[in-house]
């Protein structure tokens, strides 16, 4: 007769503490400061979740606001797409 009893599976991962960097550093999420900005964006250019960005939620709210600021002004692409067109992003042409 086969042994009917489940076995109980323990989990190997440790829980690393969550920490905010804008708490934890006093760091300011500011709209024009798009080499901070882009760390937060994903290489499909969504916004990353808290999750994956460690922040706390008044830090994610603001940064996302941030974030979509920068794209309405043009500083950081809405899409992949248009990385590829332009090149990249702030990169200034000289006319003439």
């Amino acid at each position: 007769m086969p042994n009917t009893e489940r076995v109980r599976r323990t989990r190997s991962f440790v829980a690393r503490p969550a920490f905010c960097p804008f708490c934890k550093g006093n760091m300011r999420i500011d709209y024009k400061d798009v080499s901070v900005l882009s760390r937060y964006v994903s290489s499909q250019g969504k916004i990353v979740s808290r999750r994956r960005s460690r922040t706390c939620a008044k830090h994610q709210r603001s940064l996302a606001q941030a974030i979509k600021r920068a794209r309405y002004l043009a500083m950081l692409p809405y899409a992949p797409s248009h990385i590829w067109k332009t090149g990249g992003v702030g990169l200034s042409r000289s006319v003439g």
